[in-house]
């Protein structure tokens, strides 16, 4: 839920200047708020779910952002079409995939991730951000097993193997407390959400990992991943 934290939007609205990026996509719509939330940002969404009644929620709440696609699929496929329609098109511009399909059910698979990045396997010239990442922010962790480079590191260098690492900061975090804060729809989704992310700090600092395929200036509030050290 990067839309609750100001700075997150800043960072990823400043990502589609400095690459100038038309296509969000999002794996993991749940009720569709973070996709309704970026249609005035961006060109395009498209998102999925492999949740019926989340998806059809997601519908229904981005029923009048004619710039949102919201499918009823699994994650890997949906980027794997994706992907696919891209190059099928011969288009050269880059797209940014916000990859937050994470929850981990006990019959698998663990990390969702792990497929998703296998799907975009080659496609180098993307944006990529992982949401709910390992960099001493809230994060997620299975059995043990934190979602950081030792899950996702190899299979980002063979999406691109020239990738730039950011990250973000406890430093740089600004939470909203309510719709009015980011001029969202008050209705009962995005407070539920609002509240949820505000109810401890480990749910209301979230990792993210930026993949970018050419350095950042200073211009951004992040940490190179290098500097951060792990």
């Amino acid at each position: 839920m990067s839309w609750t934290d100001k700075c997150a939007v800043r960072t990823i609205n400043q990502l589609r200047d400095r690459f100038s990026i038309t296509d969000f996509v999002e794996t993991g719509a749940f009720k569709g708020i973070n996709a309704r939330f970026q249609s005035r940002n961006f060109f395009k969404v498209l998102t999925c779910e492999s949740n019926k009644d989340y998806c059809f929620e997601a519908m229904a709440n981005t029923s009048d952002c004619r710039n949102v696609q919201v499918h009823l699929d699994d994650s890997e496929h949906f980027l794997r079409e994706y992907t696919y329609k891209h190059r099928f098109d011969g288009r050269k511009d880059i797209p940014f995939f916000y990859l937050d399909a994470h929850f981990y059910r006990k019959e698998g698979p663990r990390w969702q991730v792990q497929k998703e990045l296998k799907a975009l396997d080659g496609f180098e010239n993307c944006v990529i951000a992982i949401h709910d990442f390992a960099n001493g922010m809230g994060h997620c962790i299975y059995d043990g097993e934190r979602l950081g480079m030792k899950v996702v590191g190899k299979l980002l260098k063979e999406v691109n193997p020239y990738f730039n690492y950011y990250t973000n900061t406890l430093e740089f975090c600004d939470i909203i407390k309510e719709p009015k804060d980011l001029n969202l729809i008050d209705d009962a989704s995005t407070r539920d959400n609002i509240k949820y992310a505000n109810s401890s700090d480990n749910k209301k600092y979230r990792g993210i990992l930026y993949c970018t395929p050419d350095k950042l200036d200073d211009s951004f509030d992040l940490m190179s991943w290098s500097e951060y050290g792990t």
